[in-house]
C-alpha cells in the first residue's frame, strides 16, 4: 500500500496540471505541539519517569475530481528522562525518540459517502486512536463511510497494519491479525429522538480471537435543569481455542446543568472468558484510566463510580475536574482498584492542559501498586 500511494495520487488528482496546482493551493495545514510528563511511582521499588516533546504536523490538499490526499507526521523526543516502566509509551523501539509517516492517503468524496485508503486515524469501538501519550495509534487501512439513508452511518473498513501507542510496534507499522487482517462493519442509527443505536463486527480469521460482535445503545435526554443519560452494551467476543466471552455492560450519569456537575456510574462482567478492548482502549463502560475490564480476566467484572465539574459556573473558564474510582474483580473473588483524579484547563482555543493522577491497587490482576501521574500540555495550530 505504501508503495503504490504516491502512484495513486498522481493518477488520481493529477489528470490536468491546472486542477492539480488548484487542489494543492487549497491544502490545509493543522496539528499541534505537544509535551508530555508521567511518572510511575511503584509501592516497594523506585520512581520512574519519562517525558517527552514533539507533536503532530497534518497536510490536506483541496479537492480535484472528487479526490483528495493527506499526510500526519506524528515524533517523540525524550529530554531528560526515557524510563517506560509501567508508563505510557513515549519510546518506540529500544526506548528511543521516533518520527514517524502515521497518515498517508488518499480519500474519494461522492454525494453523503466516503473512501480513504492508505494510512489514517479511525475511530470505531475496538479499533480506535486512543491518544494517551504522544503518538496515537494509526492503521493502514481501506474505509468507506456512507450516510446516504437517512438517520444511519456505515462504515466499512479493511485493517491491515497498526502502530501507535497500543500496538505491539508502536514506531513502526505491522499488520494486525498476520494475513488475515481485520474486517469490519458497523452500523449506527440516529432516527429515534434522544436515541443512539450501533451494531459492529469484527472479523478476525484464525486469531486468538477471531471475531467480535457488539452492540451499544445510548439515550440521553434533558428535563429540566437536568440531563440524563442511560447506555447499554453487550460484547460477544469468540475464541479460536476456548469459550466465547460475553460481555454485558451498563451505565447511568445525571447532570444538573447549571451547576456544571455531573455524577455517573457504570458496570461491566464478562461471562466463560476473558474480555479484549481490541486494538485501542476499548467501549467497555467502566474503563477507567489504567485499569479496564481485560485485566480482571476470565468472568470477571468492573463496577465504576464517577463525577465530573465544570468550574467555569464559578468563573473559572476552561477548568474541567474529574473523580473516578473503579474495582475489579476476578473469578476468585480478589478485587483491584484504581482512584483517579483528573484535570483539564483550557487556557484558550489553541492552548489545553491535562492532568491524571492515579492510585493503583493492582496487584491482584497482575498489574503495579503504584501512584501513577501523567500531565501533557497542546499547542493546536
Amino acid at each position: 500500500m505504501k508503495r503504490t500511494l504516491g502512484l495513486l495520487l498522481i493518477s488520481a488528482i493529477g489528470v490536468e496540471a491546472g486542477s492539480l496546482a488548484e487542489a494543492f493551493s487549497l491544502a490545509k495545514v493543522n496539528g499541534y505541539l505537544r509535551g508530555t510528563y508521567q511518572a510511575h511511582d511503584v509501592k516497594d521499588d523506585k520512581t520512574y519517569e519519562d517525558d517527552a516533546l514533539g507533536g503532530k504536523l497534518h497536510i490536506e490538499t483541496g479537492e480535484a475530481y472528487g479526490i483528495s490526499a493527506g499526510a500526519s507526521f506524528y515524533t517523540s523526543n525524550a529530554v531528560f528522562n526515557n524510563d517506560n516502566k509501567g508508563l505510557v509509551p513515549l519510546r518506540g523501539e529500544s526506548y528511543k525518540s521516533y518520527s514517524i509517516l502515521g497518515e498517508a492517503y488518499l480519500k474519494a468524496e461522492f454525494g453523503k459517502s466516503m473512501l480513504k485508503v492508505g494510512r489514517q486515524e479511525i475511530e470505531t469501538p475496538f479499533a480506535q486512536v486512543d491518544d494517551i501519550g504522544m503518538v496515537p495509534n494509526t492503521f493502514e487501512a481501506a474505509v468507506f463511510e456512507s450516510h446516504e439513508i437517512q438517520d444511519t452511518s456505515i462504515f466499512l473498513g479493511q485493517l491491515q497494519k497498526m502502530s501507535g501507542v497500543d500496538a505491539e510496534s508502536v514506531d513502526t507499522f505491522k499488520k494486525i491479525n498476520g494475513s488475515s487482517n481485520v474486517q469490519v462493519l458497523g452500523v449506527t442509527y440516529e432516527g429515534i429522538s434522544d436515541l443512539t443505536l450501533a451494531g459492529w463486527y469484527y472479523n478476525l480469521k484464525d486469531g486468538e480471537v477471531d471475531k467480535i460482535a457488539y452492540l451499544e445503545a445510548d439515550y440521553e435526554k434533558e428535563l429540566g435543569e437536568m440531563t440524563y443519560g442511560v447506555g447499554l452494551q453487550y460484547a460477544n467476543q469468540g475464541y479460536s481455542v476456548g469459550q466465547t466471552a460475553k460481555v454485558y455492560g451498563g451505565t447511568f450519569s445525571a447532570t444538573a446543568n447549571k451547576l456544571g456537575l455531573t455524577v455517573a456510574t457504570a458496570y461491566t462482567e464478562v461471562h466463560d472468558n476473558a474480555a479484549t478492548s481490541g486494538f485501542g482502549g476499548g467501549p467497555f463502560f467502566s474503563n477507567s484510566e489504567y485499569l479496564i475490564l481485560d485485566n480482571a480476566g476470565k468472568d470477571g467484572k468492573a463496577t465504576w463510580f464517577g463525577s465530573e465539574y465544570d468550574a467555569s459556573n464559578i468563573g473559572l473558564e476552561g477548568l474541567v475536574l474529574g473523580l473516578g474510582q473503579v474495582t475489579l474483580e476476578n473469578e476468585i473473588g480478589k478485587e483491584a482498584r484504581e482512584l483517579d483524579f483528573t484535570a483539564s484547563y483550557e487556557i484558550n482555543k489553541a492552548t489545553e492542559i491535562h492532568l491524571i493522577a492515579s492510585k493503583l491497587k493492582g496487584a491482584n490482576v497482575g498489574e503495579d501498586d503504584a501512584k501513577h501521574l501523567r500531565v501533557f500540555a497542546n499547542y493546536n495550530f
